[in-house]
Protein backbone atom coordinates (compact mmCIF):
# COMPACT_ATOMS: atom_id res chain seq x y z
CA UNK A 1 0.00 0.00 0.00
CA UNK A 2 2.55 2.40 0.87
CA UNK A 3 4.48 1.71 -2.19
CA UNK A 4 1.38 2.35 -4.45
CA UNK A 5 1.08 5.33 -2.15
CA UNK A 6 4.86 6.63 -3.05
CA UNK A 7 4.80 5.98 -6.65
CA UNK A 8 1.39 7.95 -6.90
CA UNK A 9 3.21 10.85 -5.64
CA UNK A 10 6.10 10.54 -7.32
CA UNK A 11 3.84 10.85 -10.33
CA UNK A 12 1.60 13.33 -9.12
CA UNK A 13 5.39 15.62 -8.20
CA UNK A 14 6.71 14.50 -12.06
CA UNK A 15 3.04 16.05 -13.54
CA UNK A 16 3.23 18.77 -11.20
CA UNK A 17 7.22 19.53 -12.51
CA UNK A 18 6.57 19.41 -16.03
CA UNK A 19 3.39 21.85 -15.54
CA UNK A 20 5.95 23.64 -14.07
CA UNK A 21 8.46 23.94 -16.14
CA UNK A 22 6.24 24.55 -19.41
CA UNK A 23 4.48 27.67 -17.41
CA UNK A 24 7.90 28.97 -17.01
CA UNK A 25 8.79 28.30 -20.60
CA UNK A 26 10.03 31.03 -22.68
CA UNK A 27 7.96 31.33 -26.17
CA UNK A 28 9.98 32.46 -28.43
CA UNK A 29 8.15 33.11 -32.18
CA UNK A 30 10.41 32.51 -35.08
CA UNK A 31 10.09 34.72 -37.80
CA UNK A 32 11.89 34.34 -41.12
CA UNK A 33 11.93 37.61 -43.69
CA UNK A 34 12.64 36.51 -47.43
CA UNK A 35 10.97 38.19 -50.20
CA UNK A 36 7.79 35.92 -51.10
CA UNK A 37 8.44 32.82 -53.50
CA UNK A 38 12.37 33.03 -52.49
CA UNK A 39 12.96 29.44 -51.52
CA UNK A 40 12.11 26.63 -53.86
CA UNK A 41 11.61 24.77 -51.05
CA UNK A 42 10.58 26.17 -47.57
CA UNK A 43 10.28 23.06 -45.90
CA UNK A 44 13.94 21.87 -46.08
CA UNK A 45 14.79 26.10 -45.17
CA UNK A 46 12.45 25.33 -42.17
CA UNK A 47 13.95 22.61 -41.12
CA UNK A 48 17.40 24.17 -41.84
CA UNK A 49 16.69 26.98 -39.90
CA UNK A 50 14.87 24.86 -36.85
CA UNK A 51 18.17 22.72 -37.13
CA UNK A 52 20.59 25.93 -36.08
CA UNK A 53 18.13 27.18 -33.47
CA UNK A 54 18.20 23.55 -31.87
CA UNK A 55 21.91 24.01 -31.54
CA UNK A 56 22.07 27.50 -30.59
CA UNK A 57 19.41 27.28 -27.54
CA UNK A 58 20.11 23.42 -26.88
CA UNK A 59 17.86 23.34 -23.75
CA UNK A 60 14.51 23.32 -25.49
CA UNK A 61 12.63 22.94 -22.59
CA UNK A 62 13.38 26.31 -21.58
CA UNK A 63 11.72 27.30 -24.38
CA UNK A 64 8.18 27.05 -26.18
CA UNK A 65 8.84 27.16 -29.80
CA UNK A 66 6.38 29.02 -32.44
CA UNK A 67 8.15 27.77 -36.10
CA UNK A 68 8.66 29.78 -38.83
CA UNK A 69 6.13 27.07 -40.67
CA UNK A 70 3.31 28.61 -38.16
CA UNK A 71 4.11 32.09 -38.32
CA UNK A 72 4.25 32.41 -42.26
CA UNK A 73 0.61 33.14 -42.46
CA UNK A 74 0.46 35.48 -39.90
CA UNK A 75 2.97 37.73 -41.27
CA UNK A 76 1.94 37.22 -44.36
CA UNK A 77 -1.00 38.89 -43.20
CA UNK A 78 0.60 41.71 -41.13
CA UNK A 79 2.01 42.27 -44.14
CA UNK A 80 -0.84 42.94 -46.45
CA UNK A 81 -2.73 44.61 -44.01
CA UNK A 82 -0.34 47.36 -43.39
CA UNK A 83 0.91 47.62 -46.99
CA UNK A 84 3.94 45.90 -46.65
CA UNK A 85 3.96 44.41 -50.05
CA UNK A 86 3.84 45.81 -53.63
CA UNK A 87 3.65 43.97 -56.40
CA UNK A 88 5.82 44.30 -59.66
CA UNK A 89 4.26 41.49 -61.36
CA UNK A 90 2.03 38.97 -62.33
CA UNK A 91 3.77 36.13 -60.43
CA UNK A 92 4.26 35.08 -57.11
CA UNK A 93 7.42 36.42 -55.73
CA UNK A 94 8.42 39.46 -58.31
CA UNK A 95 7.48 41.50 -55.52
CA UNK A 96 9.60 44.52 -53.73
CA UNK A 97 9.51 44.47 -50.24
CA UNK A 98 9.02 46.58 -46.93
CA UNK A 99 11.70 44.57 -44.24
CA UNK A 100 9.69 44.66 -40.90
CA UNK A 101 10.57 47.41 -38.29
CA UNK A 102 10.43 47.59 -34.87
CA UNK A 103 7.19 48.33 -34.29
CA UNK A 104 5.91 45.38 -36.34
CA UNK A 105 8.19 42.85 -34.78
CA UNK A 106 7.00 44.10 -31.54
CA UNK A 107 2.99 43.84 -32.80
CA UNK A 108 3.99 40.26 -34.17
CA UNK A 109 5.43 39.21 -30.78
CA UNK A 110 2.52 40.73 -28.90
CA UNK A 111 0.16 38.52 -31.72
CA UNK A 112 1.59 35.17 -30.16
CA UNK A 113 1.97 36.11 -27.17
CA UNK A 114 5.71 35.60 -26.73
CA UNK A 115 8.53 36.58 -24.39
CA UNK A 116 10.79 36.71 -27.80
CA UNK A 117 10.86 37.19 -31.85
CA UNK A 118 14.30 35.34 -33.30
CA UNK A 119 14.22 37.78 -36.31
CA UNK A 120 15.87 36.10 -39.38
CA UNK A 121 16.09 38.26 -42.59
CA UNK A 122 17.83 36.81 -45.84
CA UNK A 123 18.51 38.96 -48.33
CA UNK A 124 21.27 38.41 -51.40
CA UNK A 125 22.95 40.42 -54.20
CA UNK A 126 21.87 38.70 -58.05
CA UNK A 127 23.63 35.72 -58.97
CA UNK A 128 26.42 36.08 -61.04
CA UNK A 129 26.32 33.25 -63.60
CA UNK A 130 29.39 31.14 -65.02
CA UNK A 131 29.49 28.89 -67.75
CA UNK A 132 31.97 25.82 -68.19
CA UNK A 133 32.30 22.86 -70.93
CA UNK A 134 31.00 20.63 -68.47
CA UNK A 135 29.06 22.77 -65.54
CA UNK A 136 27.50 26.03 -65.59
CA UNK A 137 26.36 27.47 -62.29
CA UNK A 138 25.40 30.48 -59.88
CA UNK A 139 26.80 32.02 -57.26
CA UNK A 140 25.48 34.82 -54.90
CA UNK A 141 25.82 37.10 -51.77
CA UNK A 142 24.26 35.72 -49.19
CA UNK A 143 23.53 38.37 -45.85
CA UNK A 144 21.59 37.13 -42.87
CA UNK A 145 20.51 38.86 -40.50
CA UNK A 146 19.64 37.67 -36.90
CA UNK A 147 18.30 39.29 -34.04
CA UNK A 148 16.26 38.75 -30.94
CA UNK A 149 13.96 40.90 -29.92
CA UNK A 150 12.73 40.92 -26.29
CA UNK A 151 9.26 41.97 -25.20
CA UNK A 152 10.46 42.79 -21.96
CA UNK A 153 13.02 45.42 -23.64
CA UNK A 154 10.71 46.11 -26.53
CA UNK A 155 14.34 46.51 -28.35
CA UNK A 156 16.51 43.80 -29.52
CA UNK A 157 18.51 42.13 -27.06
CA UNK A 158 20.90 40.58 -29.40
CA UNK A 159 21.98 41.35 -33.59
CA UNK A 160 24.28 40.11 -35.84
CA UNK A 161 25.02 40.55 -39.54
CA UNK A 162 26.36 37.07 -41.25
CA UNK A 163 27.37 38.03 -45.23
CA UNK A 164 28.29 34.87 -46.95
CA UNK A 165 28.47 33.13 -50.26
CA UNK A 166 26.37 30.24 -51.59
CA UNK A 167 27.04 28.47 -55.24
CA UNK A 168 25.10 26.12 -56.90
CA UNK A 169 26.29 24.11 -60.18
CA UNK A 170 24.32 22.29 -63.06
CA UNK A 171 26.10 19.14 -65.23
CA UNK A 172 25.66 20.49 -68.75
CA UNK A 173 23.77 17.81 -70.22
CA UNK A 174 24.69 18.22 -73.79
CA UNK A 175 25.94 21.30 -75.66
CA UNK A 176 22.76 22.02 -76.78
CA UNK A 177 21.32 21.69 -73.12
CA UNK A 178 23.19 23.07 -70.89
CA UNK A 179 22.23 24.15 -67.40
CA UNK A 180 22.70 26.72 -65.48
CA UNK A 181 22.32 26.10 -61.47
CA UNK A 182 19.51 27.26 -59.18
CA UNK A 183 19.31 30.62 -57.65
CA UNK A 184 17.56 29.53 -55.03
CA UNK A 185 19.95 26.66 -54.10
CA UNK A 186 22.78 28.71 -53.94
CA UNK A 187 20.43 30.88 -51.97
CA UNK A 188 20.02 27.85 -49.00
CA UNK A 189 23.43 26.88 -49.16
CA UNK A 190 24.44 30.78 -48.68
CA UNK A 191 21.55 30.96 -45.47
CA UNK A 192 23.16 27.69 -44.11
CA UNK A 193 26.71 29.21 -43.76
CA UNK A 194 25.28 32.41 -42.42
CA UNK A 195 23.51 30.58 -39.59
CA UNK A 196 26.81 28.58 -39.19
CA UNK A 197 28.34 31.82 -38.53
CA UNK A 198 25.72 32.67 -36.28
CA UNK A 199 25.94 29.39 -34.07
CA UNK A 200 29.47 30.51 -32.91
CA UNK A 201 27.72 32.97 -30.91
CA UNK A 202 25.13 30.57 -29.23
CA UNK A 203 26.67 31.63 -25.78
CA UNK A 204 25.71 35.21 -26.18
CA UNK A 205 22.28 34.54 -27.76
CA UNK A 206 21.36 32.47 -24.73
CA UNK A 207 22.88 35.08 -22.32
CA UNK A 208 20.56 37.75 -23.69
CA UNK A 209 17.46 35.83 -23.67
CA UNK A 210 18.00 35.50 -20.10
CA UNK A 211 18.65 39.32 -19.19
CA UNK A 212 15.12 39.67 -19.79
Amino acid sequence: MLKKIFSVMCMAAVIVFAAHSQAFAAKVAIVLDAPTGTFTEPEKVYSMVETSLGKILQNSSDYEIISPADTENYVQIYREEHDMIMSTGADEGQHEEKWLKKEDINNICNYFGGNYVIYIRVTSTAPKHSMGVFTSGQKMNVVTDFRVWSNAKKDFSYMKRATTQGSSQTVNVSIFGRGSGSSSHALEKGLNKGLQEIEKDSAKIREAMMQG
